[in-house]
């Protein structure tokens, strides 16, 4: 993509080059008629100078002397030419360029001791071919002249007048409404940049507002349903184990239990997700993520069995991470048990770590998942009773509270997550 002013300069290239074209058929126009009125000055000039000095001291004896030695000022029969006092262009054979050449020309009647005779006044001019080419070269240097000019002066004006702009843009790019921080933009003498910040100003301030409060409600929400939900569980509980009931009732308390403890995961993946927007977990330290997987394979391979999963492990390289370890436990369960839950029967999972690298590849839907919609919060529906489709945006959370990236993808039938630490 191109930058504002780097576009603006190509329209201004572009347009100065396009007016340098249009303007050269007037440019040599008038180049030519300043040329040639300044060559007939000098002509009327040389007339007067003869006729001031020279034509009273002539004498027809004189005559073949002087035009011996005065090549463009010569004294003619009177019967040379028709055309008097008026100055014409005409061609003469020069036999030094063994060519024609263009001349300015004048012929004035003069008298000298009483006989008529007629006064030639010539000067050569620069062919016209020639002056084309200077024109076109001199065109040529003024293009060149502005393009250096337009790019030179564009990059002065970007580094003053759009500073204040680059100034909001790099503000703009920092900006994490999860940080809570407002900022102020600095003040501008451009009207249009002024605006820009204070609308932007104005803008951030309403999403910071926005976002509080929703955190708040999900943060206070979550708390609230703790109580009722657990009371509401240990009822179930109760009403499960009492001998009256009936085969049906049972199994429609059972649907009951099922989805309270769905309910109940729900409420915990939202406070916590609460939790991390809110910095609560900044504690941290090295750990062995090695370490870490070893100690909860075992439990998940219990889970697995369900399924007849395989499991494999390739723990080859120990990968240190500086994390929360709350947080860490959380991402590595995660994925895990996302691998187990989406997995098919008689399915694998293989677990490696390699080049600070975690990756967990296994069996399941024999298609891509969506990857747009994979990591944000309920943006990749689950049709499984145990998944409250806010496994992967915690993962994702924790991985970009760690500045860590999480990469999906799908080959051989098979999804690969991937942690790079």
């Amino acid at each position: 993509m191109n930058k504002l002013l780097n576009k603006t300069l190509v329209y201004y290239i572009v347009s100065a080059f396009v007016l340098l074209l249009l303007s050269a058929p007037s440019y040599y126009w008038f180049s030519r008629k300043l040329y040639i009125d300044d060559v007939d000055e000098a002509i009327q000039l040389r007339k007067d100078d003869f006729i001031k000095d020279a034509l009273n001291t002539l004498t027809t004896s004189d005559v073949p002397t002087w035009n011996r030695f005065n090549r463009d000022i010569r004294i003619l029969s009177d019967t040379v030419s028709k055309v008097r006092e008026s100055i014409i262009q005409q061609e003469f054979y020069d036999s030094g360029a063994k060519e024609l050449e263009p001349y300015r020309v004048l012929y004035s009647d003069v008298e000298i001791e009483g006989a008529p005779y007629t006064l030639m006044i010539r000067l050569n001019l620069v062919e016209w071919e020639d002056l084309v080419e200077t024109t076109g070269i001199l065109y040529l240097i003024i293009l060149m002249v502005l393009l250096v000019g337009f790019v030179l002066v564009s990059k002065i004006i970007s580094s003053i007048i759009w500073k204040p702009f680059y100034r909001t843009l790099d503000l703009m790019e920092s900006f994490d409404i999860a940080s809570q921080e407002p900022f102020y933009f600095s003040e501008s003498r451009v009207v249009e940049f002024q605006q820009l910040n204070k609308a932007l100003e104005k803008l951030t301030r309403q999403n910071l507002r926005a976002f509080q409060s929703q955190k708040e409600f999900t943060e206070n929400a979550a708390h609230e349903l703790q109580t009722p939900l657990a009371v509401f569980q240990s009822k179930l509980d109760l009403l499960l184990q009492s001998p009256d009931l009936t085969e049906n009732q049972a199994e429609i308390v059972q649907q009951l239990y099922d989805a309270v403890a769905r309910l109940s995961r729900l409420n915990k993946n939202l406070l916590l997700l609460a939790k991390m927007e809110n910095q609560q977990f900044a504690d941290k330290e090295d750990l062995n993520l090695n370490a870490m997987l070893e100690e909860v394979l075992p439990y998940f391979s219990e889970q697995a069995e369900e399924k007849n999963i395989q499991v494999e492990a390739e723990l080859d390289e120990t990968i240190q991470v500086h994390s929360n370890r709350s947080l860490a436990e959380v991402l590595i369960n995660n994925l895990l048990l996302n691998a187990i839950r989406h997995n098919v029967q008689d399915g694998s999972i293989s677990i490696s770590t390699k080049q600070n690298h975690l990756q967990i590849t296994n069996t399941g839907k024999a298609s891509a998942l969506d990857a747009d919609g994979l990591f944000k919060r309920f943006g990749n529906p689950s049709q499984h009773a145990n998944s409250s489709g806010l496994g992967l945006a915690i993962i994702k959370m924790i991985a970009d509270l760690n500045q860590w990236e999480i990469d999906y993808s799908f080959s051989n039938n098979l999804h690969h997550f991937v942690v790079k630490f």
